[in-house]
């Protein structure tokens, strides 16, 4: 126990010593600077020698601004599962003012509806190979839709099909009709669209005719991408469960293939149908994977790629480049292809997985204890059955000012169209420093200057403590060129003395009142930025001080946090077959399995992305 005490009351003092050095740095000489440091706060009165200082110690005989978190409900609907009315996700609007170093806490409440819309929108490869697939689609069309009512009655079936660009080296242009039985090639074409009469689901598969093409890959991006962009024409409802299952026995073509025929402009993401046919198959090129993801992304679409045996391996990489895709192996004529999409969609309604946004200016953070009694860090939640509530408390902290001081903030399930919207205002400006709240041309800055929250703020071409010094001119009201010595130099040799200051040569690097400071001192991270970046780091002349979460390395570059390297579905970090080394897993080579590999160390099967390039 005494151990643990003293291990607590060093980190302590190790965290009070990092925020003091921080808060003491002459560069914080503003208080919208001092405030943007985490721990800082700003003393406006008049006579203290350091302004800014540690926010939770007693040294400011005056006014002390340390602004404090806002948080707030905008829109708080309950959750609701009637129709029309769904409402999955609570509170959907809130507004959070904080400055960097601040944490704001809220939970999150999700709640799967019963008999939630679903559209299912089958996208299959019409090549001459797919023929039996085809009709055993067709067979157990009828099954599909029954058992796929079970699980929502408000269902939508649509159908269609695709082969390649009609042109060289992808078909055969000197034949019209490729093989005996077979339909002219085509790039897409959207038999059925999306219907509650599901009973035409089987004719339209049926009626469909097999084509043929010449190379192996297909052209079934070109379709994936019409199916996911052009809502009216496939019927995409605003308030569904999207799913496109995407059947194929082979690769298929991405941007750079079209090359190939000739078609080198690069694919817009924009709708081009006429009479349920793709049109600009030999206007614009296939459309590059990361399109593909974006869209699917932004547009709320599940891609179920249900692939045969052969083409597994390239189909479970592109399930890792593709937002929110699975991948499942059909059987060579697809007999299991109910069972498949079954179970593919209670896998998308069982695991549900909050998005949010990751960046240099905050940080979010998720917990539930919706896998146990344990809490524990996870974005990832199983929901046993229909009409459960899970809950998340999400932590947000703002680390550093950004370009932009108010930004929107999206959490939202990967699979469905409804999030949190976050209205984020970063507070990095004091009140005292805002027009109408301090005094323009003040005596005390010898009308040069205005003064803004107990300091001056110079006028252009003026500057120094009280604005007495001016670059223009060669007598100053503040010379005195004995507080620019140390040690017997003057500027440390790095500047010049000037109205009673340094001005330093190169002020990015030099700092201080000596221009002692020297920022190339500083260790530079293995992201090229000093002390790592602003969010782990900060330069405190010639050495790294290191923010909470971050080690004390030289470059501030280790993470202590270590949930980072346990995986959404476990509970061991590196699924017990690595180590986690500064936030990141190093994997181990294990007698009988070889090496592990992965985010999680989490495979030692084929290495797949090996694989993915060696094709491609």
């Amino acid at each position: 126990m005494r151990l643990a005490v003293f291990i607590l009351i060093a980190i302590a003092s190790e965290s009070v010593q990092q925020s003091d050095d921080l808060c003491s740095h002459s560069s914080l000489n503003t208080c919208g600077k001092c405030i943007a440091t985490p721990g800082c706060a700003w003393c406006e009165s008049e006579g203290d020698t350091s302004r800014c200082g540690k926010a939770n110690q007693k040294w400011c005989n005056g006014s002390l601004t340390n602004p404090q978190t806002v948080s707030r409900a905008i829109q708080d609907d309950p959750l609701s599962t009637t129709a029309g009315r769904i409402v999955q996700i609570k509170p959907q609007k809130i507004f959070i003012k904080a400055r960097p170093g601040q944490k704001v806490q809220f939970d999150l409440h999700y709640q799967q509806a019963i008999d939630y819309p679903l559209d299912l929108y089958y996208l299959m490869d019409m090549s001459n190979s797919m023929k039996d697939d085809k009709d055993k689609l067709s067979a157990l069309g009828s099954t599909l839709a029954s058992e796929m009512r079970r699980r929502s009655s408000n269902l939508r079936m649509g159908f269609g099909s695709f082969v390649d660009k009609v042109t060289m080296p992808f078909v055969n242009t000197l034949t019209e009709i490729p093989c005996d039985g077979c339909a002219p090639p085509y790039e897409f074409i959207n038999h059925l669209s999306l219907t509650d009469q599901t009973n035409n689901f089987a004719p339209a598969v049926h009626q469909t005719q097999i084509s043929g093409n010449v190379d192996t890959p297909e052209g079934g991006f070109d379709a994936l991408m019409q199916v996911m962009v052009c809502k009216n024409e496939i019927g995409w409802r605003n308030e569904s469960l999207r799913m496109i299952i995407f059947s194929t026995d082979a690769e298929s073509h991405y941007s750079g293939d079209g090359r190939l025929g000739g078609v080198i402009e690069p694919n817009d993401e924009l709708c081009h149908m006429q009479r349920n046919r793709y049109t600009h198959g030999l206007v614009q090129d296939y459309p590059s994977v990361a399109q593909i993801s974006n869209n699917a992304r932004k547009l709320k679409m599940n891609v179920i790629f249900a692939v045969t045996e052969n083409v597994k391996i390239t189909y479970e990489m592109l399930k890792e480049a593709i937002y929110n895709s699975q991948t499942a192996i059909l059987k060579g004529d697809s007999s299991n292809v109910v069972e498949l999409i079954k179970e593919q969609y209670d896998k998308l309604t069982q695991d549900v997985i909050m998005d949010y946004p990751k960046n240099d200016d905050f940080e979010i953070k998720m917990f539930s204890s919706c896998k146990g009694n344990e809490r524990k860090e996870t974005n990832t939640c199983f929901v046993k059955k229909k009409g459960d509530t899970i809950t998340f408390n999400v932590q947000l902290e703002v680390k550093q000012c950004p370009a932009r001081k108010t930004q929107k903030i999206y959490i939202a399930p990967s699979s469905i169209n409804e999030r949190l919207e976050i209205d984020l205002e970063v507070d990095c400006e004091c009140d005292c420093e805002k027009t109408g709240n301090f005094l323009p041309a003040h005596e005390r800055c010898n009308r040069q200057g205005d003064l803004k929250c107990g300091v001056c703020s110079c006028h252009q071409n003026f500057w120094g403590p009280k604005c007495g010094c001016n670059t223009n001119s060669v007598s100053n009201k503040e010379e005195d060129n004995s507080a620019c010595e140390r040690n017997g130099e003057t500027c440390s040799h790095r500047g010049e003395c000037k109205c009673g200051a340094c001005l330093c040569y190169d002020p990015e690097r030099y700092s201080g009142q000596f221009c002692q400071c020297d920022s190339k001192k500083c260790a530079v991270g293995p992201n090229g930025k000093i002390c790592s970046g602003p969010t782990q780091g900060r330069c405190d002349c010639e050495g790294c001080v290191c923010f909470e979460g971050w080690k004390s390395k030289p470059d501030c570059s280790c993470s202590d946090n270590t949930s980072s390297c346990v995986p959404p579905t476990g509970v061991l970090e590196c699924s017990g077959h690595g180590e986690c080394v500064c936030g990141e897993c190093v994997c181990r080579i294990e007698q009988g399995k070889g090496k592990f590999f992965g985010k999680f160390c989490e495979d030692c099967s084929v290495n797949l992305r090996e694989v993915f390039e060696q094709n491609y």
